[in-house]
């Protein structure tokens, strides 16, 4: 669905700014602001923060919020970013212990430490420990599991706050807060209906609010138009290549349910059933990678704007590919990625290493080559092996 006027999504263009604005946890984002104030005051510099707790439940905001309130400055260092020993040493040691020009403090943000890999964050909790011993100004770090064995040695060294799943209420009580800002009438029963379903996650009813929103739905159906979320996505497919021109092809994406992840992944398992030809195919794989590398510089910048051109590159950019082959109805297939990949936690631990080194090369992002390339990869190297060689001495 292509975004209509705003070019950030609702969770980024509605995240709180001030502690007023921020939903639950009351107690715990208290005691966290009082925490990063005494390291302000200079009443206390005590070791560093970790927020754990499940996703979408304000963990980052809270953090976004408090030093927004206060005036610091924030550095964030999120799951996106390579966070192995030497990054650390060098990248968040020099924000931690530096000094501003002005004096003023900053808030050094490490977003999902939990997530730390061990191969291509190898040696970073042992960094992080180091940093923490010599830095001049906060650190904060967040984790969505508590038992996750990655952050055993850092909770000796940090003050743990715990945020639990917000209630129904708040979580209904935002969505009605966000529709009304976004001039929508939107009744009691679907904004609880939409909290009920989010299980406390802020961040995925906001997402299905918005993609309700956009999708031109009653919201008076929320029920039906939920169970018809797929159908949908598949009758979108259909109607996109069913058109002739672009104009088409860019009005059925901003008449249907489909988020650019699901896009994507569906289009690369599917595009052969309408584009046949040598020709079809190589512009359609064309403009497929043109999006796919539109996505990743998103996550690794955070700049949306660029989202319009995943949409216009990946939905309409493909299906323009249709030049002589005629339209037929065909049965789609689910993207089969994860039954593909993933397969053990070793031989993930053993790929990500080339995952960071093909990531860089191509310029996407990281789950994607897994997702998509090395696959492909294992095939040609299994054809001919000499190959695989040549490929070493590329990404070494």
């Amino acid at each position: 669905m292509i975004p209509h006027g705003e070019t950030l999504p609702w969770t980024e263009a509605f995240r709180p700014k001030s502690l007023g604005e921020l939903v639950g946890n009351r107690e715990q984002v208290q005691a966290l602001y009082e925490w990063i104030r005494a390291w302000q005051t200079g009443t206390s510099h005590e070791g560093a923060a970790l927020v754990v707790g499940p996703p979408g439940v304000g963990k980052t905001s809270a953090v976004y919020a408090i030093a927004n309130t206060i005036g610091a400055e924030l550095v964030e260092f999120n799951a996106s970013d390579q966070r192995n020993r030497a990054t650390i040493e060098r990248n968040v040691w020099r924000a931690a212990t530096q000094q501003t020009l002005d004096g003023a403090m900053r808030v050094i943000l490490l977003d999902e430490v939990d997530g730390l890999s061990g191969t291509r964050d190898r040696g970073g909790v042992a960094a992080i420990l180091k940093v923490v011993q010599v830095a001049v100004h906060p650190i904060v770090m967040t984790a969505n599991d508590p038992r996750s064995p990655r952050i055993k040695d850092l909770k000796k060294v940090c003050r743990v706050f715990t945020f639990e799943p917000l209630g129904r209420a708040e979580v209904a009580a935002v969505v009605k807060s966000i529709a009304a800002a976004e001039g929508v009438d939107i009744d009691d029963g679907t904004a609880k209906y939409i909290a009920a379903r989010s299980g406390g996650d802020l961040r995925a009813a906001i997402s299905d609010l918005e993609v309700l929103v956009r999708s031109g739905t009653d919201t008076s159906d929320m029920r039906t138009w939920m169970r018809d979320r797929e159908r949908g996505l598949v009758d979108g497919l259909k109607a996109l290549f069913m058109g002739v021109d672009f104009a088409s092809a860019r009005r059925v994406l901003s008449e249907t349910d489909i988020d650019h992840d699901q896009l994507v992944l569906w289009l690369e398992e599917n595009m052969h059933l309408h584009l046949s030809t040598a020709e079809e195919l190589d512009w359609g794989m064309e403009a497929l990678s043109l999006a796919d590398m539109s996505l990743g510089r998103i996550w690794l910048t955070n700049n949306w704007s660029l989202l319009s051109y995943v949409y216009d590159l990946a939905g309409a950019g493909v299906a323009s590919g249709r030049m002589t082959t005629p339209y037929r109805n065909k049965t789609y297939r689910e993207p089969s990625w994860p039954l593909l990949v993933w397969r053990g936690s070793r031989t993930r631990n053993k790929r990500s290493g080339l995952f960071a080194r093909l990531a860089k090369y191509t310029r996407v992002s990281q789950g994607r080559v897994g997702r998509v390339a090395y696959e492909g990869l294992e095939k040609i190297v299994e054809r001919n092996p000499d190959v695989e060689r040549r490929i070493a001495e590329r990404f070494d």
